[in-house]
C-alpha cells in the first residue's frame, strides 16, 4: 500500500477514510457482544427487566444499523478508489511507455504487457477492495475485543490470544510460499497471453502452412504449465492456511478447557462462562481472513515490481523547454547505431535540404528503415548527431519533433475504429472537407465512397476488412492530413496495385513544393525524379550520393541495384523451367 500511495498521494485521503469506515463497522460488529454479555449477566442475577431488555436489544439494533451504514461508506469509497488507483497507474504506464525508445518494446512481447496493463492491474484492484479491508478487520477485532475481554476476565483473555504467536510462523510460511510461487504464475500468464495473441494474429498463416494443430499443441501446452502452476502454488499454500486455521480453531478447545476449570473452582461466574466461547466462536474468523489477503496481497506483488521496473526504465532524453526550428532540412553528422550488438549504421553523414525528395535505397538490412526511426527519434543514436534545422533533434521536444514529422509505414496499421476516424487519427480538429481532401489525395476517395458506410464503416482489428493497397492509401492520406513538414515514406506503393501507384505517386509529386520527403523505395523505378538518392550497403554504409543518372554512370552499387531490378521485371512464370 505504500508503494501505490508513493504513486499516487492524492488517493492518501480517500484510503484514511475507507480504513475509519471499516475500524468504525468493525466496532459496531463487535459492540453487540457487550449486549450480550450483559444480558447475560442480568438473566442469571434475575435482575433483567423489560426496561433493560429493550435497552439491550436496541443497542444491539443501533449496531447493526449502523454497521451496515458504515460498511456501505465504506465500499461507497474503497470502489470509486480502487478504480481510480487502477486508472492512475495505467495512464502513468501508458505515458511512461510514450516516452521509451522503441528498443524497450523489441525486448518485451505483446503478451507481457497485455498481462501488466489489464490482468495484474485486476489484481491489483483485488488487493485493494478484498485484502485492504479484511487486514483492517482483522488488526481492529484482534486489538478491541480482547481489550474489552480483560475487563471481563483477564485469565480466559490471555488463554483467547495464546493462540495468535503460534499462528505467526504459518502466516510467513504463506506469504513465502505465494511470494515465489505468484511471481511464477505471473510469468507464466504472459506467456499464455502472448502465446494468444499470436495465434489469432498469425491464423492466416497457420492456417496456409497447414500448421494449426501444431500450433494449438503449443498454445495447449503453455495452459498446461500455467495450470500446473496455479494448483501447484494453491495446493502449497493451502497447507500452511489450513494447519492455521486448524491452530486458531483449537483456541475454542482451549477457552472451554480453561474456564471449564475455573468455573468448577469458582473463581468465575456462569455469565463469564458463557461469554467467552460465544466471542471466541467470532473473534478467529477475522484472523483466519488474512491468509487469503495475504495471498491477494501477492497476487499483486509481481504487477508492482513490473511497473516499478517499468518507470525505472530511463526514457529517451529530452529538455524541459525544447528548441523548435523554423527550417526542416535535415541532418545526419557521424551518426553510428546499433540494435544491442548488431551494428546498423557506421559513420553515415548527408543532408536532406528543406522541401526535397530524398531516395533511401540498398540491399534488405542496409539500414533504410533505421533512418526514418531515427529522424523521428523512436532510437537516440550511439553516436554523431541528427539535426533538424540545423539544431540536434535531441534539443527539441519529443512531441514539438513528431508534430513536424508524418510516416507511412511498410506495415500500416489500422486502429479498430472508422475509416474517418483513421483519416483523423494524427488530426483530431480536422473538419470533414479536410479529411476528404486528404484522401482524394492519397485516391482511395472513390473506394471509400463506395462502401455501404461510406467514411463510417469500420475497418476492423488492423484494418482487416480491408486490402493492403486500400491499407496503405488510408494510410497516406493520414500523413497528408496531419500536413507535417517531413514526410517518412517506408515503401508507400509497396502494396498497392499497377492502377493505382501513378495516383499514389503523383499524389507523393504534389507534396513537394511544401514538404521535405524521405522515401524508401525498392521499386527503384518510383524514385528515378529524386532530387538526391542515398545508397547505402549492406554494411550500413553511405556507397554513393546522387541523382539516378550520376549514379547510372557511377556504375556502383546503385547501377548494380537498377541492372538487377530490371532483370527482375523481364522474369515470367516457369522461365527457369527445363523442357522435360
Amino acid at each position: 500500500m505504500r508503494q501505490l500511495l508513493k504513486w499516487a498521494p492524492e488517493l492518501k485521503r480517500k484510503f484514511l477514510l475507507a480504513a475509519l469506515y471499516k475500524i468504525f463497522e468493525t466496532l459496531c460488529m463487535g459492540a453487540p457482544y457487550a449486549f450480550i454479555f450483559l444480558t447475560l449477566d442480568d438473566l442469571l442475577a434475575r435482575s433483567l427487566s423489560i426496561r433493560k431488555v429493550v435497552w439491550y436489544t436496541g443497542g444491539m439494533a443501533l449496531c447493526f444499523l449502523s454497521q451496515g451504514v458504515f460498511s456501505y461508506l465504506f465500499t461507497r469509497t474503497i470502489w470509486p478508489t480502487a478504480n481510480d488507483m487502477v486508472k492512475k497507474l495505467r495512464l502513468m504506464v501508458g505515458e511512461h511507455l510514450r516516452r521509451l525508445s522503441m528498443g524497450y518494446f523489441s525486448e518485451k512481447s505483446t503478451g507481457s504487457l497485455h498481462t501488466l496493463l489489464v490482468d495484474e492491474m485486476l489484481a491489483i484492484q483485488m488487493s485493494i477492495y478484498q485484502a485492504f479491508p479484511d487486514i483492517i478487520v482483522a488488526l481492529t477485532f484482534v486489538t478491541i475485543v480482547p481489550i474489552f475481554l480483560l475487563f471481563v476476565d483477564w485469565r480466559l483473555t490471555l488463554v483467547t490470544v495464546a493462540v495468535f504467536p503460534v499462528g505467526v510462523p504459518f502466516y510467513f510460511w504463506v506469504r513465502d510460499v505465494f511470494s515465489k510461487g505468484l511471481s511464477q504464475r505471473s510469468d507464466g500468464l504472459s506467456n499464455v497471453n502472448t502465446e494468444i495473441i499470436e495465434y489469432v494474429q498469425g491464423i492466416e498463416v497457420l492456417k496456409a502452412f497447414k500448421q494449426t494443430d501444431r500450433q494449438f499443441d503449443k498454445f495447449n501446452n503453455t495452459l498446461q504449465h500455467f495450470r500446473e502452476t496455479n494448483i501447484r502454488v494453491v495446493l502449497k499454500g493451502d497447507v500452511p492456511m489450513t494447519l492455521a486455521r486448524t491452530i486458531l480453531d483449537l483456541g475454542l478447545s482451549l477457552i472451554l478447557v480453561f474456564a471449564t476449570c475455573f468455573l468448577f473452582s469458582g473463581t468465575i461466574s456462569l455469565t463469564v462462562f458463557l461469554i467467552f466461547p460465544i466471542i471466541g466462536l467470532r473473534i478467529y474468523e477475522p484472523v483466519k481472513q488474512l491468509f487469503p489477503a495475504v495471498a491477494l496481497r501477492k497476487l499483486a506483488e509481481p504487477a508492482l515490481y513490473k511497473i516499478k521496473e517499468l518507470l525505472e526504465t530511463d526514457p529517451l532524453p529530452q529538455p524541459e523547454n525544447g528548441h523548435v526550428p523554423g527550417a526542416c532540412d535535415v541532418r545526419f553528422e557521424n551518426v553510428s547505431f546499433s540494435y544491442e550488438d548488431k551494428k546498423v549504421l557506421t559513420n553515415i553523414s548527408f543532408t536532406i535540404p528543406e522541401k526535397t525528395i530524398t531516395a533511401l535505397v540498398g540491399p534488405s538490412g542496409s539500414g533504410k528503415t533505421t533512418i526514418t526511426r531515427l529522424i523521428a527519434r523512436f532510437w537516440d543514436v550511439d553516436s554523431g548527431q541528427v539535426k533538424m534545422g540545423g539544431r540536434n533533434i535531441r534539443e527539441m521536444k519529443i512531441d514539438d519533433l513528431l508534430s513536424r514529422v508524418s510516416m507511412v509505414f511498410q506495415d500500416v496499421y489500422l486502429f479498430n475504429d472508422t475509416i474517418y476516424q483513421n483519416i483523423a487519427y494524427g488530426s483530431k480538429n480536422a473538419k470533414k472537407e479536410k479529411i476528404i481532401e486528404a484522401a482524394k489525395i492519397a485516391r482511395c476517395h472513390d473506394f471509400i465512397s463506395a462502401l455501404p458506410n461510406d467514411y463510417d464503416t469500420l475497418v476492423g482489428e488492423g484494418g482487416a476488412t480491408l486490402s493492403g493497397g486500400e491499407r496503405q492509401r488510408i494510410s497516406i492520406a493520414r500523413a497528408i492530413l496531419k500536413d507535417a513538414p517531413v514526410i517518412l515514406l517506408d515503401e508507400a506503393t509497396a502494396s498497392v496495385d499497377p492502377e493505382n501507384e501513378f495516383l499514389i505517386q503523383s499524389a507523393i509529386n504534389g507534396l513537394v513544393a511544401s514538404k521535405t520527403l524521405i522515401i524508401i523505395a525498392h521499386r527503384l523505378s518510383t524514385i528515378t525524379s529524386a532530387d538526391q538518392i542515398i545508397v547505402l550497403n549492406e554494411k550500413g554504409r553511405i556507397e554513393e550520393i546522387g541523382k539516378h543518372k550520376e549514379l547510372l554512370e557511377n556504375r556502383g552499387l546503385y547501377a548494380r541495384l537498377w541492372r538487377g531490378r530490371v532483370h527482375a521485371t523481364k522474369w515470367r512464370i516457369g522461365t527457369g523451367r527445363q523442357d522435360l
